[in-house]
């Protein structure tokens, strides 16, 4: 039934594609949304073992509008960080425990996971950039990124290790601690659902994290529409109406999206790699974005073929009444290419280089300051790494 009426919303969609018209809902979601907004792919890949509370420190002190994070359940539902299907690429999986580098992440219980060292495999790939301290770091659950978001760091005792208890139904209740190398800066925070059918109810389960949080603009305390998003040259982004964007790859997720969020959250359809990119292709995903109740498309940079955004997409993304963030920046030659000097075929950037994304765009007079801390290892020095 669902799929069904998803179908009859893209055909209507696809009458209505060159309207330029969102639903009132989604047009003010939308613009909840600061343009020209710096996404802190996983924190960062580059400068710290990515998706780890060092790349999300780092990524806040530095300047980002907002964390970007994946979301998963382990076993027993926890809601822990990570990109991939499984805990092999980014942990020490194969040594704690052999045999188990390709079990997905939904067969591992919580207590398992906290046995993962999520940085030494950094230290292992990136020789440059490796760092003492990035051993030991923990795979984080959903709430450390809102946290660190809000100036804290997670709490741990004299050996290192994070505090929390467990009550008797096995629900976890994690302790966290104001950040004395927290700089001011208060980023949103970016949330993919990877795989959501393979997790059902889990966009249920954000929705209600982020009203027990104080992060879910449709419940609680009403946020002030005026709040700034940047103030006294610090990021504001996380006290304002656009503090929360999802997003996802998937078609079942974006439904789901919907029906949870109602088109009143900001919300992004990311496509790319297999998906057709011809007029008419573009054409399909604009629809169903419209469709879903999505305000934005991410799509992959690239040359020729494998460009997920060229400027025929752009423009029709534009036509539709949408905007779009393209994902993942690495360097300037590739901002470049996308800011286009005169009309940008990105509205926002989701990089890998927090740091020139933002002096990038400073540059271009597109938003009020630059990267903040020094240099990105000085800015690891004063957090403690």
């Amino acid at each position: 039934m669902r799929k069904n009426t998803i179908l009859l919303l893209c055909s209507l969609s696809f009458v209505l594609i060159n309207c330029g018209k969102l639903s009132p809902d989604a047009a003010k979601a939308q613009k909840y949304v600061v343009d020209h907004a710096v996404i802190a792919h996983r924190g960062t890949v580059y400068w710290a073992p990515e998706l780890t509370e060092a790349a999300f420190r780092w990524a806040r002190n530095t300047g980002a509008d907002y964390l970007e994070l994946d979301v998963q359940f382990s076993k027993d539902g926890v809601p822990v960080i990570m990109h991939d299907a499984t805990f092999n690429r980014t942990t020490d999986v194969a040594v704690k425990f052999p045999g188990r580098e390709k079990d997905r992440i939904n067969t591992f219980t919580y207590e398992e996971i906290m046995q993962l060292d999520a940085g030494v495999r950094f230290n292992e790939k990136n020789a440059d950039r490796a760092c003492e301290t990035f051993t030991g770091q923990d795979v984080p659950v959903i709430e450390d990124v809102f946290r660190i978001a809000e100036g804290k760091r997670i709490k741990r005792d004299a050996e290192g290790k994070r505090i929390f208890t467990r009550s008797e139904s096995s629900e976890y209740a994690f302790e966290y601690e104001d950040d004395p190398a927290d700089n001011g800066n208060r980023p949103g925070v970016y949330i993919e659902f990877k795989e959501p059918e393979n997790f059902p109810g889990i966009e249920q389960y954000v929705y209600d994290f982020l009203t027990r949080t104080g992060w879910n603009i449709l419940e609680g305390e009403p946020v002030n529409e005026k709040e700034a998003a940047y103030v006294g040259g610090k990021v504001n982004v996380g006290k304002t109406c656009g503090k929360v964007l999802v997003q996802t790859f998937s078609r079942d997720g974006m439904a789901n999206f919907l029906t949870v969020f109602k088109g009143k959250l900001p919300c992004s359809f990311l496509v790319g790699g297999k998906n057709d990119f011809s007029a008419e292709g573009c054409d399909e995903m604009i629809a169903f974005a419209k469709a879903t109740g999505a305000q934005f498309i991410g799509s992959n940079l690239g040359e020729g073929e494998k460009d997920g955004m060229s400027p025929m997409f752009s423009q029709k993304i534009r036509d539709a009444g949408l905007k779009c963030n393209v994902y993942s920046f690495n360097s300037d030659e590739q901002m470049e290419k996308y800011f286009n000097s005169g009309k940008p075929l990105a509205d926002g950037m989701i990089t890998n280089r927090t740091d020139l994304t933002l002096d990038f765009y400073h540059a271009k007079g597109a938003r009020p300051t630059g990267k903040q801390g020094g240099t990105p290892a000085e800015v690891l020095d004063a957090l403690g790494y």
